[in-house]
C-alpha cells in the first residue's frame, strides 16, 4: 500500500523532464532548449532567451527548484514568489506550479 502512495505523489525523473519540456513549447517557445539529464534520480533542464538563463534541478521522491539568471546572476524563483516554497516536492501538481509561477516572472521580464 505504502509503495502505491508513493507512486502517486512523486514521478519519473524522464516524466519531470517531459512536463518542463511540453510547457515550454507551449506557453514560452522564446526560450531555447540548452541541456537536459538525469542520473541516479536526479534531473535537470535548462533554457535560455538573451541574457535570461532558466534552470530546474531535482530529484525523484524529493525536491526540485527552478533558478532565473539574469545576466548571469541566480535569482532562485522563491524570491520572486514565496508561495514556491510550499510546492517543492517533485511531483506533477508542484512542477506545474510553480511553472505558471516561472512563467509569469519571465514573460515580464522578456517583454
Amino acid at each position: 500500500m505504502e509503495s502505491n502512495m508513493v507512486d502517486k505523489k512523486f514521478i519519473h525523473p524522464l516524466e519531470s523532464i517531459a512536463m518542463v519540456e511540453n510547457y515550454f513549447k507551449k506557453n514560452v517557445p522564446k526560450y531555447q532548449f540548452v541541456d537536459k539529464g538525469n542520473y541516479a534520480g536526479y534531473w535537470w533542464i535548462t533554457y535560455n532567451f538573451d541574457d535570461i538563463k532558466i534552470n530546474f534541478d531535482g530529484d525523484i521522491g524529493g525536491v526540485f527548484h527552478i533558478y532565473i539568471y539574469i545576466d548571469e546572476k541566480e535569482y532562485p524563483l522563491w524570491q520572486y514568489d514565496k508561495s514556491v516554497n510550499n510546492k517543492t516536492a517533485t511531483n506533477s501538481e508542484n512542477i506545474a506550479y510553480q511553472l505558471n509561477i516561472m512563467s509569469e516572472l519571465v514573460n515580464s521580464l522578456s517583454t
